[in-house]
């Protein structure tokens, strides 16, 4: 009895051993995170920085966090962050973030509350660290501009998980409820908008394939997009109803070449969205009518609208309406 006293000894002692060298590994790397930002012209600033949850979790809590790029003057504050990981799986983090946020534009700032936001990041145990999952969830989010636009939504949950079925390619599936465009946005689609206050549901499944795994050497290899497969992107929106799906991936010359078909049900109901957001002026806007209404009926359906989004030789179209350049997916090497 006394050498298994003497052995449950040890063992805590050893335990409250780790987790005290595993809290100051935590706080010197956090403290390195913000004083390495610093040392590259961003500022990084924070009032306070500690690490809880002896003995079986490490929670890092950092306050009155203030982050900016004064180039491209993008920049988040928030008056705290914590991040909280078991002590015996430490490639597993669940961050938590607060209420309220300030998300800082160069034209503007946004603030962003919300009910519950959190977001969990696990890893392989291994020595790249490569990432497995990534998971936000939240609810109730509202975001309020400076210039005078406020959107919000009952729930989100955005993930990002590795398919292991290809090399450096992860799966991204996003699902959002209840979304309430700006209120002066609605009012624009006049009294005759069938389309009701909410945007019921938007929901969209992708595969992301990259040029490199996203692990602990990301930094040096820098990971871009090769390639964007649609297997599923939903906007329910009363009678309104959007489908899309396709394939993107770059050209010989490094642009975005592919096709993402759409379809559109109740198609009508568009004319005064475009109005609204101002890509359609009132006078043009029967012509436009005009000319969907006719892609429509050689599709044998009036109601269903069906239009590729074709990108090639470096430009865009939708159905017979060019939209500009393609997007470069591989930078030029010179």
């Amino acid at each position: 009895m006394r050498k298994l006293l003497w052995v449950l000894i040890a063992l805590s002692a050893l335990w409250s051993g780790y987790w005290f060298v595993g809290s100051y590994a935590v706080q010197s790397a956090a403290n390195q995170w913000f004083a390495d930002r610093a040392a590259q012209g961003i500022t990084a600033e924070k009032t306070a920085l500690t690490v809880a949850g002896f003995p079986n979790r490490f929670d890092l809590t950092v306050e009155g966090v203030k982050l900016a790029d004064p180039k491209t003057g993008m920049g988040w504050e928030a008056p705290f962050a914590q991040i909280f990981a078991m002590t015996w799986k430490p490639w597993h983090i669940i961050a938590a973030l607060p209420p309220t946020q300030t998300l800082r534009l160069p034209d503007q700032d946004i603030g962003l509350t919300s009910e519950r936001l959190m977001a969990s990041v696990r890893a392989l145990p291994n020595l790249s660290v490569p990432l497995e999952e990534i998971v936000v969830d939240g609810t109730e989010l509202k975001a309020t501009s400076t210039h005078g636009w406020s959107m919000g939504l009952a729930s989100l949950v955005f993930a990002i998980r590795a398919d292991h079925s290809r090399a450096a390619a992860y799966d991204v599936a996003l699902t959002a409820a209840d979304i309430s465009p700006d209120p002066a946005f609605l009012a624009a689609l006049g009294p005759t908008s069938t389309l009701p206050a909410k945007i019921s549901t938007v929901r969209a499944a992708l595969n992301v394939r990259l040029s490199a795994p996203l692990d602990r050497t990301a930094g040096e290899t820098r990971p871009r997009v090769t390639g964007v497969e649609v297997a599923d992107a939903v906007i329910n929106w009363g009678p309104l109803a959007i489908t899309a799906k396709g394939l993107i991936e770059p050209d010989a010359d490094g642009y975005a070449a592919g096709r993402i078909s759409i379809e559109v049900t109740n198609w009508q109901t568009l004319i005064p969205l475009l109005v609204a957001a101002g890509a359609v002026t009132p006078q043009v806007a029967p012509t436009v009518e005009n000319m969907l209404r006719a892609m429509a009926q050689q599709g044998g359906d009036p109601d269903l609208l069906k239009l590729p989004l074709v990108l090639e030789k470096g430009r865009m179209s939708l159905g017979p309406l060019p939209l500009g350049a393609a997007p470069l997916m591989v930078p030029p090497t010179n």
